[in-house]
């Protein structure tokens, strides 16, 4: 059997300057998709594209809606 191509994704997910650092979203991560963001106070998180499924988990928890998509 042929190994399927992975499917091209419109979108993914990003984390805007709003994050509060609460880390809420990081256990709702089914792909652990998260990693620290920049040192200098913004952003605390960041989203890693290549490991994103796309589910939304992530924005739906956020409680100051710092998680949003973006199409490509």
């Amino acid at each position: 059997m042929k190994a399927r191509k992975p499917l091209r994704r419109t979108s993914t997910f990003v984390v805007t300057d709003a994050c509060a650092g609460c880390g809420a979203c990081i256990p709702t991560c089914p792909e652990r998709a998260f990693l620290p963001g920049r040192t200098d106070g913004r952003v605390p998180l960041v989203i890693l594209e290549d490991r994103c499924s796309g589910c939304a988990e992530c924005a739906e928890i956020c409680p100051v809606a710092a998680i949003i998509e973006v199409r490509r």
